[in-house]
């Protein structure tokens, strides 16, 4: 029997794919983030756009028109958002929906996650906008307030940032990974994707995150040896 005690752990890739808009796939950062502090496994964590409404305008629409036209009556809407906060509150996330007047377009907001990357501080990014929509009602569709997430975060100051996302830098790529995404079949987000072999489809419980984590971990620990 090999002796792997010594052995370095090799490093585990995690692919995210979510929409910035998606309450789920907040809560999913924050029960990945839940795992990855409890286990001593390095990752590389990637994130990539989804849309989960590809008809939505640059500008926006109302939040309580998109919320009308996905699920109906006030009271519908209701019961609808209810189970997620419920869940966001398990994994200590207050959801705010009522503050949220605008349901954006996220394409800017993806693109500004891929310019994190460079600075790495992409899971970062994607963090402070989950905040910046779901708990502090912010337009994540509106280049000013993507601009100063920017520069609250160090990925470049606010000026170079609206002139950046003014730009067409990286849409081309968004598009791309989108369309990428569509075509590896993936049809509900957040999809988790780790060592492009294992797939978490929606939202599971930490103890699910973990116990495949491990799994991976331990299958890539034992083809090193």
């Amino acid at each position: 029997m090999t002796d792997t005690t010594d052995t370095p752990l090799q490093e585990i890739e995690i692919d995210m794919i979510a929409d910035l808009s998606c309450p789920w796939s907040f809560i999913a950062r924050k029960r990945l983030d839940a795992v990855l502090e409890m286990l001593d496994i390095p990752v590389r964590l990637r994130w990539y756009p989804y849309l989960l409404a590809a008809d939505i305008p640059p500008g926006g629409i109302p939040r309580k028109d998109w919320l009308a036209k996905t699920h109906g009556t006030p009271e519908q809407v209701e019961k609808a958002l209810e189970p997620i906060r419920v869940a966001g509150l398990q994994d200590g996330i207050e959801f705010n929906f009522e503050a949220i007047e605008a349901q954006p377009n996220t394409i800017d907001a993806h693109r500004l996650v891929r310019m994190s990357r460079e600075a790495g501080k992409e899971h970062q990014m994607v963090g402070r906008l989950y905040e910046l929509f779901f708990i502090e009602g912010k337009d994540i569709g509106d280049i000013d307030v993507l601009a100063d997430a920017a520069a609250e975060l160090g990925v470049m100051d606010t000026f170079k940032a609206r002139k950046v996302l003014e730009s067409d830098r990286e849409t081309d790529e968004v598009w791309q990974e989108i369309k990428e995404a569509h075509e590896l079949g993936v049809k509900r987000i957040p999809a988790m994707i780790m060592a492009r072999k294992y797939a978490i489809l929606g939202v599971e419980d930490p103890v699910t995150i973990a116990k495949t984590l491990q799994m991976v971990q331990a299958e890539a620990q034992l083809d090193t040896n």
